[in-house]
């Protein structure tokens, strides 16, 4: 049986989390550094459609990520990174189905 686009999608992720964790220090966390390395290089349009292409914004991420103050980010902590981006992503996707609709029917 073959994976499903979501199964493949969750495997991409881990994998590439643990890509970017190996670069330098500690295989299974990830530094500030590789943090900013693993976004810009893996969702650019993503950061940049939601207004997040800035680095405070990534250091933000991290230091509200950085549950236990390690100046590290384990993977239950990458969750929480990916879960504030989805959910941004997600308003972001709304605002533009909403300006679409209101293009199409004459609301602006």
């Amino acid at each position: 049986m073959m994976d499903t686009p979501v199964e493949e999608s969750l495997f991409q992720i881990i994998h590439c989390y643990h890509e970017y964790a190996a670069r330098e220090g500690d295989v299974e966390t990830l530094s500030l550094e590789e943090l900013k390395a693993l976004l810009t290089d893996n969702v650019p349009r993503f950061m940049e459609a939601l207004g997040r292409k800035e680095p405070y914004y990534i250091t933000q991420l991290f230091q509200a990520a950085d549950k236990n103050r390690d100046n590290q980010i384990c993977f239950e902590e990458f969750l929480y990174i990916l879960g504030k981006l989805v959910k941004d992503y997600h308003l972001q996707y709304h605002r533009q189905l909403c300006a679409h609709y209101c293009t199409q029917h004459s609301l602006y």
